[in-house]
């Protein structure tokens, strides 16, 4: 881990761990280990760890150890809580994420805390699994959760992505646990370009995402695209010109793309205009859209005599009965992808928190 980033981590971790609720703040140091659950004893710590898959468990110089670095990364985003970390942002955008870093650390963010279940007592249900936790058996407590509230080690999961919670911090809503990225974006919605929490008021939407107003462009050229047609592929916007550059299919009868506003048959990896003109039989050029066909070497046919050529084809329809006996072949009709257009969505009247 580079020095710089490895300070950043260290420092918000540091932090997010000062502001948590935690009823059990020792120590248990280990060599072994890059991270230990504090307060318990070695063997506790050992029986902690048995409960998490192997290639999560963090050991100096493992993958476990990787796998939580990253995971701090991705569920503590430290653009989330300081402006320093973000892109420019305007004053009152910076007043706003700070508030927003001080309410969610005030209200929501605790550290669960690790501890065996009393062998007096009978046990409890898990909050995930709603399995048993025995008298002896080791959970993790989350005292925001309410008294009591408990979970198997390899329960304390976020409720969102289902990852184990890094170093057992979470954010507690409405009876619900949260890593800190999931927590935020329950809250406010995060931009799908730069990855930062929207504070302006007002945002682009788009398929169900969001993006600052000027950070939604298309992937490929960078272009504006606020009020302009676009395409989505894999959750990327592109304008009609790249998307139909990059894209584009072309047709297998004859050989010009199929523009985005076109609409295509496409079967077994081969596509056709959606027109009589391209889509029809090989031999006779009878049209075959919403018909049975029957492919044969890369080519389509209205019946068995076309494709056995033409003699027999003058002995048969399109109705000839050998198809009658033969599963009908139907081609898929993909529907024009017709370009969509954002629209803009105002938070003006919208109260800081949801």
């Amino acid at each position: 881990v580079p020095v710089d980033l490895e300070r950043m981590m260290c420092r918000l971790i540091s932090d997010f761990q000062r502001h948590s609720i935690s009823d059990d703040d020792s120590g248990c140091a280990s060599e072994d280990y890059a991270w230990v659950p504090p307060g318990l004893k070695p063997e506790q710590v050992y029986q902690f760890f048995s409960c998490l898959p192997e290639d999560k468990v963090p050991y100096v110089n493992s993958p476990g150890e990787r796998y939580r670095i990253r995971q701090l990364l991705h569920q503590l985003p430290p653009h989330d809580s300081e402006a320093q970390y973000c892109s420019p942002l305007e004053e009152e955008e910076k007043k706003e994420l700070k508030l927003f870093s001080q309410q969610r650390k005030r209200e929501n963010l605790g550290r669960g805390t690790v501890r065996l279940f009393p062998v007096t007592i009978t046990g409890a249900i898990c909050e995930q699994c709603g399995k048993q936790i025995r008298g002896g058996d080791i959970a993790v407590f989350a005292s925001r959760a309410g008294h009591g509230a408990c979970w198997h080690p390899q329960c304390f999961q976020c409720t969102t992505c289902q990852e184990l919670l890094v170093d057992l911090i979470y954010f507690y809503q409405e009876g619900k646990i949260y890593c800190g990225r999931h927590h935020a974006e329950h809250l406010k919605p995060r931009c799908q370009a730069c990855d930062e929490i929207i504070f302006a008021d007002e945002c682009t939407e788009a398929e169900g995402r969001h993006w600052h107003m000027r950070h939604f462009c298309c992937f490929e050229c960078e272009e504006a695209l606020g009020g302009q047609r676009y395409v989505m592929r894999q959750s990327r916007p592109y304008c009609c010109r790249c998307y139909q550059a990059l894209y584009a299919e072309y047709c297998d009868a004859c050989g010009e793309p199929i523009g985005i506003n076109q609409g295509q048959m496409t079967y077994e990896g081969q596509h056709w205009h959606a027109t009589d003109a391209c889509f029809c039989c090989t031999c006779c050029r009878l049209p075959l859209l919403g018909k049975p066909f029957l492919p044969k070497g890369g080519q389509i046919f209205c019946s068995r005599g076309c494709s056995l050529g033409g003699d027999e084809a003058s002995a048969s329809d399109s109705c000839d009965s050998a198809l009658h006996g033969l599963r009908p072949q139907d081609g898929r009709r993909a529907p024009p992808r017709h370009p969509a257009v954002a629209r803009s969505i105002s938070f003006a009247d919208r109260p800081l928190f949801l």
